[in-house]
């Protein structure tokens, strides 16, 4: 399009523009945008477009149709417990019965025309015709429990070799595959990790020796360097019976939450300090950390005293130990668990305020002044690309995409708007430059190449979570930043083909487009192979890389996400062992003198199998549970901090 043809185009649609501000977001497992149309030329009103749509019903995110709605979390066990099928004559079926059918119908659908039951095994290809079996794929070596990234299944639709390019199938969403990584990953599906649990149910390192191993790593360092160091433990997964050995989707959990949590423009150092490679230290200065920050409105000395103020489990210490190394790193809380920390870093708007988003500007003021994207030049010059989609497989409704390069550095803005069905200036078919969406997300590039998550609403308001946006994982199917973009988005960007451009150029003279508008929708609506593409690319050169460089593997499930939802599992007497830096057995000896809440974890004559207690009811008492149990040890609770919480 010409200069002058921009020119007019943008004039004749400069109040949706404005009105929007093109106002850009980011992120939760897709992309989108759109600027706006008006009558300003005495058009005709645009008719109402009959969109050859498949039956709503078929995108499984639909929760207005009986089929898809969901279990309430609170009624479902993600350790397997039972659900009611509503129909007496049919068995309770588990959560894990549930997800696993989910990841085999994946596998049926994407791979059953050259893999399916139906098939011999002389018409199967390479003789496999059991591809919708998940236990026939472990017995075949296709399948590995608790490593996806090492599964065949997986490496073949990441590499988007199942169904082969140019077979004319729909090639496997980075979504759906991380449906069947989410299944294969599940600890609680397999029993447990395999060589996880390890033959010496003794094992433990306890807070005295872990302050004694973060002593011993600051002895040996600069004193000026010292007030930056932090340590980041495992020790609670190791203590609760996990292998040393069996710990490294732990750590890459970590180490991809401090680089994702990080604004400096190279990948920081997790450095081991002691010879199980349960602790390690970082360096704030590594990761921006050592920078004050506000979090909704509350300042913070630094990123570190941030997270310990959201941490419910981060607790000061007192004891020779414990001192000399509050002195020497001069915090209250030198060492926390890596769960721990996910649990609360990772979310909400203490993520926003760790990767310098604030809260208080509207997504399309951040986006413009801190990533320097112009969006409406960007559409004036053809510079962005688009994509609209009717079957996203992360949002109950129709989907925008949207691309931009980054100005204020080398990266990739992607954004995602969503749009709600019974609103009819809602619709990206019947006005394509022309929409009012019900919420937008946006996804970028940080400056370290990993991938940043924002969520808004249809005000621009930027938002702790989405309802639009679906995540099965969270207990209200909510998704919330950034837990559930990085789940979906394990991989990187996702491609999406867009049904936009076709149906509105066919439709061009009912729904008002002028010849420039045809042209305009024929070079921002790209076809899918360019499409596909430039995600291809903007997955490789920016995200992969940074996980490269932080020898984290590219293939699979997020390791932070799924340590997220490990730990917002229900929690069983194991992991509350852990937590409180005993054994499970020293914490089954003990447990009567605790909480009577808390006696539901011990095993009995009565109740042999395993106790487990809401983690939420657990996270209640743990303060009490530690002060108490810890009392009698060299390093203890901080009296006065004990006394000051258990009072309140």
């Amino acid at each position: 399009m010409t200069k002058s043809k921009t020119h007019r185009f943008v004039m004749k649609h400069r109040s949706v523009l404005e009105l929007r501000s093109l106002s850009i977001a980011a992120g939760a497992a897709v992309l989108a945008l759109a600027c706006g149309a008006d009558d300003s030329n005495n058009q005709e009103p645009a008719k109402a477009v009959d969109i050859p749509r498949e039956d709503p019903c078929a995108n499984p995110l639909n929760a207005e149709c009986p089929t898809n709605q969901l279990p309430k979390k609170d009624d479902v066990s993600t350790g397997g417990g039972p659900v009611s099928t509503g129909d007496p004559k049919k068995p309770e079926r588990s959560q894990a019965d549930l997800d696993k059918d989910a990841a085999e119908n994946v596998l049926k659908s994407k791979c059953g025309y050259c893999h399916g039951a139906n098939l011999t095994q002389e018409q199967a290809k390479a003789g496999m015709n059991f591809i919708d079996d998940i236990d026939k794929l472990v017995a075949a070596g296709k399948i590995i429990p608790m490593d996806s990234a090492g599964s065949k299944v997986i490496q073949r639709m990441v590499r988007k070799e199942m169904p082969p390019q140019g077979s004319g199938y729909d090639l496997v969403s980075d979504a759906e595959i991380q449906i069947v990584a989410a299944y294969i990953d599940n600890s609680r599906y397999w029993g447990g990790i395999p060589g996880s649990n390890c033959q010496d149910k003794g094992q433990v390192i306890d807070f005295d020796q872990l302050y004694r191993d973060v002593n011993s790593d600051l002895s040996g360092e600069d004193k000026d360097d010292r007030v930056f160091y932090r340590y980041i433990s495992l020790t609670n997964r190791f203590t609760a019976g996990v292998c040393a050995p069996a710990l490294d989707g732990d750590r890459n959990a970590m180490v991809k939450m401090m680089n994702m949590l990080s604004v400096k423009a190279k990948v920081g150092k997790v450095v081991p300090v002691n010879q199980t490679q349960t602790l390690y230290r970082i360096d704030l200065r590594d990761f921006d950390w050592d920078r004050a920050i506000q979090v909704e409105n509350q300042p913070f000395d630094d990123v570190w005293e941030a997270i310990i103020d959201g941490n419910p489990y981060a607790v000061p210490f007192i004891g020779d130990d414990a001192d000399d190394a509050k002195a020497d790193t001069g915090t209250e809380v030198p060492v926390m668990f890596a769960d721990q920390m996910m649990n609360v870093a990772t979310i909400g708007n203490l993520y926003y305020a760790i990767i310098d988003v604030d809260i208080n500007q509207t997504l399309g003021t951040f986006i413009s002044q801190k990533l320097g994207v112009n969006v409406q030049e960007d559409i004036e010059n053809e510079e962005a690309i688009r994509a609209g989609t009717t079957k996203s497989t992360v949002s109950r409704q129709d989907r925008l995409l949207e691309r931009h390069d980054l100005v204020v550095r080398n990266g990739a803005l992607w954004q995602s708007f969503d749009f709600e069905a019974d609103d009819a200036n809602e619709n990206i078919f019947a006005d394509p430059f022309g929409f009012a969406a019900g919420g937008s997300e946006a996804i970028f590039t940080l400056p370290n190449g990993m991938l940043a998550y924002i969520i808004a609403d249809a005000n621009d308001r930027i938002v702790e979570d989405s309802d639009i946006l679906l995540d099965t994982s969270q207990d209200n199917h909510r998704a919330v930043t950034s837990v559930s973009c990085s789940n979906c988005h394990a991989a990187g960007f996702i491609p999406v083909k867009d049904e936009v451009e076709p149906i509105a150029r066919a439709n061009a003279r009912q729904i008002g487009l002028d010849n420039d508008e045809v042209e305009q929708l024929e070079q921002i609506y790209v076809k899918p192979d360019a499409f596909a593409q430039q995600v291809k690319s903007d997955s490789e050169t920016f995200y992969q890389r940074a996980l490269q460089q932080a020898n984290l593997p590219i293939q699979g499930g997020d390791p932070v996400a799924r340590v997220f939802i490990r730990f917002e599992d229900d929690v069983q007497l194991q992991d509350a062992a852990g937590d409180l830096g005993l054994t499970p057995d020293e914490l089954a000896d003990n447990i009567d003198l605790l909480d009577p809440v808390l006696t539901v974890l011990k095993p009995s004559k009565a109740a042999p199998g395993v106790g487990q207690i809401d983690r939420d009811d657990f996270t209640a008492q743990f303060i009490g549970a530690l002060c108490f149990l810890s009392n009698s040890s060299d390093n203890e609770p901080d009296p006065a901090f004990c006394d000051a919480l258990i009072d309140n």
